[in-house]
């Protein structure tokens, strides 16, 4: 097994480098969020997913990814200028045997993050958030006991349209381009430990100070994000099915990393911080994700 070369995509515009990507045996493009990138500052323990994929093949990947990039940002160009051009505009557009994307945990995050009153003191819109206080949970839910009476269900449907629509869109503008019919691979995501530990800019991590904030009893701070996080899980595993020539692969239930321990605000099990993997924690799921998209590309002409 192999390990890819991964360069960034501005290499690919810089003329004194003169990359040789036909020396590989397949070239892939990738977008993405912090699993994708360097996520987390605490320097002798940043990695990404990318870099710890095993294929058989030789494999280089060029990689648009960029810290905190959502699934709008990536399909619209907000923050990358290269992911489009790579894609499908003339002149800069390459082929790719597949797209590799990582995507939804930023949204999802960002989304939690959401407060519950807005600046002039009103309560924000439920359609606008995924998180209920405990007292809208009791009027929204009457009567249910669990942790998914914190959901905002309307603000879930909202996060999940958006999602699916933008995912929509990066796959016909795959197929406006030389990748047209090409792979796009996805992945879902462990469920992260609720706990104290982010790094720069966001020191206590970021859905610990969401839970805090909206006032969600501590008993109940693992279900809200197991089941966040599983919404997620579903939805990517429903657009697997529904469309064209994406894979979505279910690390979330195929790849058993160690959860962190709640209330550690450091390096736990596989978790370097709140919501990003250990090098260890990434190469656990390379392991088993590389052979899978070999697997997959095999079943392509």
């Amino acid at each position: 097994m192999n390990k890819p070369v991964v360069y960034p995509a501005d290499w690919m515009f810089r003329s004194e480098l003169q990359l040789k990507l036909d020396e590989f045996g397949r070239r892939f493009l990738a977008e993405g969020d912090s699993w994708f990138t360097i996520g987390a500052l605490n320097l002798p323990q940043v990695s990404n997913l990318l870099y710890q994929q095993q294929f058989g093949p030789s494999t280089v990947i060029i990689s648009c990814a960029y810290p905190g990039d959502t699934l709008q940002q990536m399909g619209h160009n907000i923050n990358d200028p290269y992911f489009d051009k790579l894609l499908r505009k003339k002149n800069f557009a390459s082929y790719w045997e597949a797209i590799l994307l990582s995507a939804g945990g930023n949204d999802l995050i960002d989304a939690a993050q959401q407060r519950a009153v807005n600046a002039d003191g009103s309560p924000a819109p439920l359609n606008a958030r995924v998180l209920l206080t405990p007292a809208e949970a009791a009027a929204v839910h009457p009567g249910v006991a669990g942790p998914e009476r914190y959901l905002s269900d309307t603000g879930w449907d909202l996060l999940a349209s958006y999602l699916r629509v933008n995912l929509e869109d990066l796959v016909t503008r795959r197929d406006q381009g030389p990748s047209a019919g090409r792979p796009l691979f996805l992945h879902t995501y462990s469920p992260p430990v609720v706990r104290p530990s982010g790094t720069v800019g966001a020191a206590k991590g970021w859905l610990y100070p969401a839970m805090v904030d909206y006032g969600i009893p501590e008993a109940d701070w693992q279900g809200v994000a197991d089941l966040l996080f599983d919404r997620l899980r579903l939805l990517w595993l429903k657009a697997g099915q529904e469309l064209p020539q994406v894979h979505v692969f279910d690390s979330a239930t195929l790849v058993p990393v160690v959860p962190a321990k709640p209330g550690t605000t450091g390096v736990s099990g596989d978790w370097v911080n709140e919501i990003h993997l250990t090098p260890g924690g990434y190469r656990k799921v390379g392991a088993v994700m590389g052979p899978w998209i070999d697997s997959v590309l095999a079943t392509y002409p």
